[in-house]
């Protein structure tokens, strides 16, 4: 069992605070965390004109960066745990929230955003909190999701990684019917539901 497998293995039960110093961890030993494809992202983003955006996993605001200085955005709002990755954030335009508890998807804290962005985000959470997520997702017109998950799903147990999610694309498509959904992985094919 490696150190990814344990923190698998723990993830229900470590408290926020263990969550947070993790990921902190992680910052220092993997700094960059920049993996998106970002003509799928800009493809995701034509399709609403100056959105309020709002991204799962900011990390250090590469992404929100990139998309700033090309296209035509109105706000960028980003979840992130990682307390190491928003002091080192690269795009001071980018309105941080950071989570007070290890239930990401507060809707006290919901933004009325018209895209959601999560790009290698979803396959670093439980399957519950993805239920959660999709949930969280109602009422936003556009969701762009990017993520190296199987069609079936994925056994993570010996990945180095902090891999979590075990639903493949069929389960998330099927959660997240009624959606418009853009879903992007490059190694395999591209959904538009």
């Amino acid at each position: 069992m490696n150190e990814f497998d344990t923190w698998r293995q723990n993830y229900d039960t470590l408290t926020f605070e263990d969550q947070v110093k993790y990921h902190n961890e992680l910052e220092k030993r993997f700094p960059e965390q920049n993996h998106y494809h970002y003509d799928k992202v800009k493809e995701a983003l034509s399709k609403v004109f100056n959105p309020v955006v709002l991204e799962f996993g900011t990390w250090k605001g590469d992404l929100a960066l990139q998309a700033f200085a090309d296209l035509h955005i109105k706000e960028w709002h980003g979840i992130e745990i990682c307390q190491a990755a928003i002091k080192n954030s690269k795009c001071e335009r980018v309105k941080y929230i950071i989570p007070d508890r290890f239930d990401w998807f507060n809707e006290e804290r919901k933004v009325n955003a018209d895209i959601i962005i999560a790009t290698h985000f979803i396959e670093h959470i439980s399957n519950d909190h993805f239920i959660q997520l999709a949930k969280y997702c109602h009422g936003v017109p556009v969701i762009h999701f990017e993520s190296p998950l199987t069609d079936e799903g994925n056994d993570w147990q010996g990945y180095e990684g902090t891999h979590k999610l075990t639903f493949g694309w069929n389960k998330i498509t099927q959660l997240m019917k009624g959606y418009k959904l853009v879903i992007n992985h490059p190694e395999s094919k591209t959904y538009q539901l």
